[in-house]
């Protein structure tokens, strides 16, 4: 659905305010919400139908799936919108499967993808965009699981199950730490370190971000909502150096929320293009669209053959502008 100059302008203005809420007055109360998004917001009806298409407008904190949904008054209408103010529509290829057999599938994740839906889209990320692409291909689609996820940003190596059957036993594989994943991230600097391990304490903050602390406190609770601080550890290898900057090999022995992203911020090389964790965005005069951590291989035995999945997956195109400015 295209929008305008001026709803595109409406619609970068919502995402400047995000979140943006209105409550229902008493002579708008019983009309359908898509009667009264455009007036309470002063948005246009392209917009309008933009945002409750992609599952952006929420009612007393739920998501409006009918359009026709008679509003309550002072009822409270949320809405959300991306980060950038624009929506991402996700399109899988048959180039990026990696495998696929009849319970699971493995396929190579672009940067600037959703995983899953999130509260101003229901449709624009990567399981919703793997569905459309098995109906197409195949007239119908399995019940979908992703068996892990990734950040938006992040590349990489993604499980998709496709036998609900199969889910318990995927989660007992990670459970057990039968899976083994190897990250690939261009960091900045010049470590002077070869191998690195990292330990630290992992939670939320008092702000809701995820935060490190000292490994003594791992097992503590800490903060406003008694979070439990839970250890983090991964190992850091050089791969490659080069001019301002560094390409390192990232294990993970835990799996906690932003992990590699907050543990090379700590060791004082932030993963490259990473807004949130040391926001160096230009290397050599090059910008940085988005952050160079990818999930280069996992190996894992199969959920339901005596065989092992052993898989890689090459880096998205950034990656070569930055190995020739690296030199």
């Amino acid at each position: 659905m295209d929008l305008d100059e001026l709803e595109q302008a409406q619609l970068a203005d919502l995402a400047r305010r995000y979140p943006t809420q209105e409550l229902v007055p008493p002579e708008r109360a019983g009309q359908p919400v898509a009667a009264i998004v455009g007036p309470l917001f002063a948005i246009g009806p392209q917009l309008t139908a933009l945002l409750l298409a992609r599952g952006s407008v929420w009612m007393d904190g739920k998501r409006v799936i009918d359009p026709g949904q008679p509003a309550p008054d002072g009822g409270r209408i949320v809405i959300h919108t991306p980060p950038d103010g624009a929506y991402v529509n996700p399109i899988v290829s048959a180039e990026m499967l990696l495998y696929e057999d009849e319970t699971l599938l493995v396929l190579n994740k672009p940067p600037g993808w959703f995983s899953v839906p999130n509260p101003w889209d229901a449709l624009g990320n990567l399981e919703m965009a793997i569905e459309r692409f098995i109906q197409a291909r195949d007239g119908d689609h399995p019940p979908l699981h992703l068996v892990h996820r990734l950040d938006r940003d992040t590349s990489g190596v993604l499980v998709v199950s496709k036998d609900p059957a199969l889910n318990a036993k995927f989660q007992e594989l990670f459970n057990t730490n039968r899976v083994h994943k190897t990250y690939q991230a261009w960091c900045a600097g010049a470590p002077d370190w070869e191998t690195l391990e990292v330990v630290t304490g992992h939670s939320r903050g008092s702000n809701g971000v995820w935060t490190l602390y000292p490994e003594t406190m791992i097992g503590e609770k800490y903060g406003p909502n008694g979070r439990t601080v839970r250890r983090a550890h991964t190992t850091f290898r050089v791969i490659r150096r080069g001019a301002g900057a560094t390409l390192l090999e990232a294990e993970l022995h835990t799996g906690r929320t932003h992990q590699i992203r907050l543990h090379a911020q700590h060791a004082g090389h932030p993963v490259l293009g990473d807004g949130r964790y040391g926001e160096v965005m230009e290397l050599n005069g090059l910008p940085l669209g988005h952050h160079l951590l990818h999930a280069a291989r996992i190996a894992m035995p199969h959920p339901c053959r005596s065989a092992t999945l052993d898989i890689s997956a090459p880096p998205p195109p950034l990656w070569d502008a930055v190995e020739r400015v690296v030199g």
